[in-house]
């Protein structure tokens, strides 16, 4: 919240875990952060501080040590990433300052996390929230099809498997995901979603990814795609 205004910084954080049995779940679980600020090291630091400060010594030394400074070619290739190969499933949810996760929220997904039923898959299992703010929550929310310009994060819950993996692993992580999501948001999760985290599940999809810009780019839909070309089952217009 300290940094929501300032388009320097920007922060993806987490939780996760991969593996196949009980104990490589449990070893690989942990928290992850990466993100970028354009400005001085120390001022960074100063930032991170709250975070730097959890863990034992190495540990703290260890994180203290990985906020450096970069080249723009050294930073393209830390920040870059691949959406999951194989088999996946995400569900997504936009958190705006009321609807910051609490303590007992973590908690609960930090629990849920050891009870994964693992894959074959290394991208494995958890949680991302990619900050928002800056410049995005500078444009109203009706000025492009992007609609989510009040939140601070976008939360993606996410597991995978293999694709030799047998039927019975891709069910046992669909229903993972499922009761990961609840034990995190209840049986009232935030209204909006992040429409490149497709969720075949969501029941009010146009209005989750689009809100009320959806009316809007059903008209842009049928005057630049009347054959519905670009057609998928959550496309605009189906």
């Amino acid at each position: 919240m300290d940094t929501l205004d300032d388009k320097r910084f920007h922060l993806r954080v987490g939780m996760g875990t991969h593996g196949l049995t009980r104990d490589e779940i449990h070893a690989n679980a942990g928290l992850n952060a990466i993100g970028q600020y354009y400005g001085d090291l120390d001022e960074l630091r100063a930032i991170l501080a709250p975070m730097l400060g959890i863990g034992t010594a190495e540990e703290r030394a260890r994180n203290k040590a990985s906020v450096r400074e970069v080249t723009p070619g050294q930073a393209s290739e830390l920040l870059s990433a691949t959406t999951p190969v194989q088999q996946f499933a995400t569900k997504s949810a936009v958190l705006t300052s009321r609807t910051l996760l609490s303590d007992e929220q973590i908690g609960a997904a930090a629990e849920r996390l050891l009870e994964w039923p693992g894959s074959d898959n290394k991208e494995g299992a958890g949680f991302a929230m990619f900050a928002l703010g800056g410049e995005i929550n500078q444009v109203p929310p009706d000025a492009m099809a992007f609609v989510h310009r009040n939140g601070v994060f976008i939360l993606a819950a996410e597991t995978s498997w293999a694709d030799y993996d047998p039927p019975r692993v891709a069910t046992a992580n669909l229903h993972w995901l499922s009761e990961f999501y609840q034990s995190i948001f209840g049986d009232t999760p935030p209204s909006q979603s992040y429409q490149n985290f497709p969720d075949p599940t969501l029941k009010d999809w146009r209005r989750a990814y689009y809100g009320a810009n959806y009316d809007r780019l059903v008209e842009v839909n049928r005057t630049y795609d009347p054959t519905n070309f670009f057609s998928y089952p959550q496309a605009i217009g189906t």
